[in-house]
């Protein structure tokens, strides 16, 4: 089933799930954008997302769909995970709140050079501190602007002309990079490759680039990074918001169904399906089991029920 999984917030903050590997792993996930807008009085409307202009991503994924379809801008409606839902329904959001204060202006940099060869710019800017010395910052990046390498440090204005006969040597010193070792054909990984793939994942994030590099598919190197614990499982850093107090928007959400944003036990699944194929309907099927009518629909039709209220689902999908 295709999901919003993850959403950017306006000021650039990732949430939900952004790592999160779709089920065919040649798949890219796709964008778009979402003003959310919750409607005013309803405890969605206390959530720090309210009023924003969200980038979304969305894929096939084997996370669980919540209850809610967000309508995107840019066309189409998608279930969204629960863990997205939560995000977004509840004032537990991790959007920062704007400050009271505004921020400090940055200093004006007194020194700035940049240049650009072979494909790469090269840029240095100085900032005076309290102290009188310099903050160097000097960056290399791609022509598409992508950041591949920093270097940043404090000196005296004197040091200027020692640390560029220090470089220009350094220069003539390394004569050329270091031999990569060929791809991996097939096999387990050795350690001198897991030890390889740690470091290159610290400066490559793409998943196709390092298949390529290392000569397996997109899934081995997911799978190897996950045994290293350099990136997570989907769930697995964060607790659900079961273990944890509830906030008072979801503490008002439970006081008219209690069992909004629980999990569904398997025994529950199947007396739902039971009940539906002895023709209950929605409304009676949301008192019963204590969640919401969109909740009862999305399940109804997980589940494959079968039923006027599974039928009554469907027509609500199209």
């Amino acid at each position: 089933m295709t999901v919003i999984y993850a959403f950017q917030d306006s000021n650039g903050h990732w949430h939900g799930d952004p790592d999160a590997p779709l089920l065919d792993p040649a798949d890219e996930p796709s964008r778009g954008t979402l003003t959310y807008q919750p409607v005013p009085g309803t405890p969605e409307a206390a959530s720090p997302f309210a009023g924003q202009r969200l980038t979304v991503l969305y894929g096939i994924t084997d996370l669980e769909a919540g209850p809610v379809t967000y309508q995107l801008d840019t066309g189409g409606r998608f279930l969204a995970t629960w863990h997205i839902h939560t995000l977004l329904a509840s004032p537990m959001g991790t959007a920062p709140l704007p400050s009271d204060t505004p921020p400090a202006p940055a200093p004006a940099p007194c020194l700035e050079s940049a240049f650009t060869e072979g494909g790469r710019r090269y840029a240095l800017t100085g900032t005076r501190c309290d102290n009188g010395q310099l903050t160097l910052e000097l960056t290399i990046s791609s022509e598409r602007g992508d950041i591949q390498g920093e270097l940043c440090g404090a000196v005296t204005a004197d040091d200027l002309e020692p640390l560029a006969r220090l470089l220009d040597a350094a220069s003539h010193t390394l004569t050329g990079p270091a031999a990569i070792p060929p791809p991996r054909q097939g096999g387990g990984w050795a350690p001198a490759d897991s030890t390889r793939l740690a470091a290159r994942f610290r400066q490559e994030r793409d998943f196709t680039i390092l298949a390529a590099e290392f000569g397996c598919s997109r899934g081995a190197i997911y799978q190897e990074l996950t045994r290293q614990g350099l990136i997570r499982t989907p769930g697995s850093g964060r607790t659900t918001p079961a273990s944890r107090p509830l906030s008072e928007a979801m503490q008002q959400r439970r006081q008219i169904h209690r069992n909004t944003h629980t999990r569904w036990s398997d025994e529950e699944e199947r007396r739902l399906a039971q009940r539906c194929a002895d023709g209950v309907l929605t409304p009676e099927l949301s008192n019963e089991f204590g969640r919401t009518e969109q909740a009862i629909d999305s399940r109804l039709l997980k589940i494959g029920a079968v039923g006027p209220a599974a039928d009554q689902a469907r027509l609500n999908a199209l």
